[in-house]
This record gives structure tokens, sequence and C-alpha cells, in this order.
């Protein structure tokens, strides 16, 4: 297909007129029949999605639309960035329906019903817009490979993205916890007399434990190890079992994977140097179910300041990670309602923060 470009160093210095902008139709639209309603954005991205994944027999990670200024052109022009590292470069036709469509999606008329010539950007989880005066004047059709360059998605470079995040991390990894388990175990043993809680019996995790070293690369903790020796879980209770730890885990990961080291990193925070500044990393292992899509973890990548095996608070609710405890001996003996120190996330002393 010859408006297929391979992604390459030298796509930067590409020209508008390296690459081909043959035209397609978007045959994918349906009947306009609710003008104005909020779903017609995303509809519109999603018709234009799945038009051109059928025109390329190839999954789009992310398609740019760029809309016409009406004075050095009256084109509407899509650059698709599919698997394979490959980019498909299209014209769009702007037929009668796909102009009904775009009228009704695009809010930016002035009084004279003119509309300032935007970049879209779609992708399955995405959309957004912003003007082309926001670009480097002439880069868009002169040096159309730099513009280009700009918006290439992560999927594109893993491997660098990965690179990045596992230097970061690298010098903070520390899988081998000082504990003492007699103490964690009679902590243990008290909570559940005290609570009277159900606790369902440990079992061998070893397929589970496998599992999780397969997909994280590293040995699961022996500290967790011997923590699950004690439970396979607590009945009503948010103390999890191997598998649930192993399943939230990956979910996590999930997140870890796909977000670039600036997308983790939050540098406006601050907790004392005990855990990264960081949205999630693989080496927080939630073992305490908060609800709602928060955790506690036991850390095994600490901060300068904090120890491994520290456990913290993160999840959908927090912008990194803040400590709540400095071991998960503390931590147990603070749900037993023992007088134990603990600092949130302003870096106060707190006492009997189950």
């Amino acid at each position: 297909m010859r408006n297929i470009t391979a992604y390459t160093a030298n796509l930067k210095e590409m020209k508008w007129n390296d690459f081909n902008f043959d035209p397609i139709a978007i045959d994918t639209l349906v009947k306009l029949e609710n003008p104005e309603h909020y779903k017609n954005s995303f509809s519109f991205r999603d018709a234009l999605l799945k038009a051109v994944q059928e025109f390329s027999n190839k999954e789009v990670y992310k398609l740019l639309v760029i809309t016409p200024d009406n004075i050095s052109t009256t084109n509407f022009y899509g650059i698709a960035f599919l698997e394979g590292k490959n980019i498909l470069t299209l014209q769009i036709e702007n037929t009668p329906i796909f102009k009904e469509w775009f009228d009704d999606i695009d809010l930016d008329k002035d009084d004279a019903g003119k509309t300032t010539p935007k970049i879209y950007s779609f992708a399955e989880n995405l959309y957004s817009s912003q003007s082309t005066s926001n670009i480097t004047e002439g880069l868009i059709y002169k040096d159309t490979g730099a513009f280009i360059t700009q918006f290439i998605p992560n999927q594109f470079i893993a491997e660098k993205l990965a690179k990045e995040k596992a230097d970061f991390l690298e010098p903070f990894i520390q899988l081998n916890a000082n504990s003492n388990f007699e103490d964690i175990s009679q902590n243990f043993k008290k909570l559940i007399d005290i609570k009277a809680l159900n606790v369902f019996p440990p079992k061998n995790n070893e397929a589970i434990y496998h599992a999780f070293e397969k997909e994280a690369n590293f040995p699961f903790p022996s500290l967790i190890k011997d923590y699950l020796s004690l439970h396979n879980g607590v009945e009503n209770f948010p103390i999890m079992s191997a598998e649930k730890i192993v399943k939230e885990w990956k979910s996590w990961k999930n997140v870890y994977d796909n977000w670039t080291q600036d997308e983790l990193l939050d540098t406006y925070s601050t907790n004392k140097g005990k855990t990264l500044l960081m949205y999630t990393t693989p080496y927080w292992i939630p073992f305490f179910d908060l609800e709602n899509g928060n955790f506690l973890a036991l850390d095994f990548a600490p901060n300068t300041m904090g120890v491994s095996g520290q456990v913290i608070r993160f999840g959908a609710d927090q912008d990194i990670g803040y400590i709540e405890a400095d071991s998960l001996n503390t931590f147990i003996k603070s749900l037993l309602g023992e007088q134990v120190e603990m600092e949130d996330e302003n870096g106060l002393v707190i006492t009997n923060r189950p």
C-alpha cells in the first residue's frame, strides 16, 4: 500500500511530498439521529477508527485528523499509527455525511460560521483536539515528518520507554525485607482471635507464584510468601488471598506498562523521601483492599529514606504512594489498636490508624 510509511529513525527528516495522501471515504458513519448529543463526538471518533482499521487491515493505535484552514487547503487529512510501526497517510473525503457529522462535533465556530483549523487525536481511550496554531508554523505541510514525530504513540517506542522506567527503578529495588516472622505470626493470630475473623486456610500457592515470577521477571518476595503461609485471605475482611494479590498486582502492572515514566512520576508531591514519587510500580504488591481501587501494598522499591517491606497506601484516589507503616508487623499491630506511630501524606505523626 503506497500510502503506508514504515516508522524509522529518519522519519523526522521527511517532507510533505515524501508521503502519499490517497483519498478515503468514511463509510462507517451512520445517519445522524440526535444532533448535539454529548456522545456524538465519541461515535464520530469510533467510526473513523473503524474505517481506517478496515482500510488498512491493521490495528490502529492512534489517528490524527487535521482539519482545513480553508486558505492553504480545504482538505481533511488523516495520519494513522498502525501496528507493526507503520504510518498510514490519508486524505479524508468531505462527503455529505462526513460534513454533517463533523459540523455537529466541531463546536468552535465563530459568528460567521468559520471554524478554527485543528488537530484531533483519536484512540480507543483518547479524544482530544488542539488548534494547529499550537504547532510551529509550516511544520504540518512542510516538515511533516517532524510534525508526525511529535505524536508518536507509546507502542512505537515501547522498548525505549520500558528501559527508561527500568533504569529509574533499578537503584531502589530491595526484594529482601528484614522481618521477624515469629512476631508477625503471633500478632496475626492475635488479630484473628480478637476480631473473631474467619481465616481461609493457607494452601499451596506455587503455581500462583510461578505465574507472578514469569510476568514480573523477579522472584515473589519471601516476606509475602511467609505471610501467606498463615492464611489464604480472610472472610469479610480486607486481607487478600494469594490469588487476589497477584490479580490486583497484574492490573496495576498493566497501568505501569502503559504509562511513560513522565506520566507515572509526580514531582509536585512529597512524602519525606520514604516512597518513590510514583503513581504505581511493579514493586508495590497490594495485600490489603481498601476498596474503590485503593490498596495497601508492601513496598520493595522504597525511596532513600524508606525501608524494604514498608506498607504504603496507593491507588485510584492517590497521586503517589504514601507511607502507612514501616513494616507489616507494625501495620498488623495498628489493626490491633496498639500505640504505633505512622505518618500521613503531610508527614504528620498519627497513631492507631488501621
